[in-house]
């Protein structure tokens, strides 16, 4: 698990900065507060790593540690780190569902914006992360990659990621007894498990 909390400037992970897409969120305009699943646990993503397609899940407790150092967790627009919009109030590391954080918008003109956007779905959150040495695994012939130790660099707010919106909403609401659901629709999945033949 991850414990970034000793973590300076000078030894964050060398990798590259990530980003993936936030499946769920509310907004709370009065106190210019968003909640949301930054990244999933156990939930599959087609996305594209080092230039090729993979099918990427999050191990819980991925970001153990984040949450003594959430205020420095910035929030942007688009992953532009010159349009910041707010900062991150908390983030929870252990939650079953995932890393859950509540992020402050700022009293701007692109902060309500944001607010706004968010508030009618048309935006959704995009993690940038890096992974921490060590904190991946490959399986499946470096098909799938699992994230076991992350380090969060900062929350964007964008129009459309990886993850499927609805996927944590049905999983829910199975978890509750309501064994009627629909399935979801994964087009992100869908894709990339199409481009390995499966």
């Amino acid at each position: 698990m991850s414990d970034d909390t000793t973590t300076s400037p000078d030894e964050r992970p060398k990798s590259p900065v990530e980003f993936r897409m936030a499946p769920d969120m509310s907004v709370r305009w009065q106190d210019r507060i968003i909640e949301l699943v930054a990244m999933p646990y156990d939930v599959d993503a087609g996305v594209i790593v080092h230039g090729r397609p993979v099918i990427e899940s999050c191990a819980p407790g991925a970001f153990t540690g984040c949450e003594r150092r959430a205020n420095r967790v910035k929030v942007n627009r688009d992953h532009d780190l010159t349009r910041t919009v707010g900062r991150a109030m908390s983030l929870h590391p252990s939650r079953a569902e995932g890393l859950v954080a509540e992020l402050r918008i700022a009293q701007t003109p692109l902060g309500d914006e944001t607010l706004a956007l968010a508030e009618d779905q048309s935006l959704e959150a995009s993690v940038g992360f890096q992974v921490m040495p060590g904190g991946e695994r490959w399986l499946e012939m470096r098909s799938r990659r699992r994230l076991e130790k992350c380090f969060i660099d900062h929350i964007a707010m964008v129009p459309e990621g990886a993850y499927e919106g609805r996927v944590l909403d049905v999983r829910a609401a199975l978890l509750h007894g309501a064994g009627d659901q629909q399935p979801v629709a994964t087009p992100n999945l869908d894709e990339v498990l199409a481009w390995f033949g499966r």
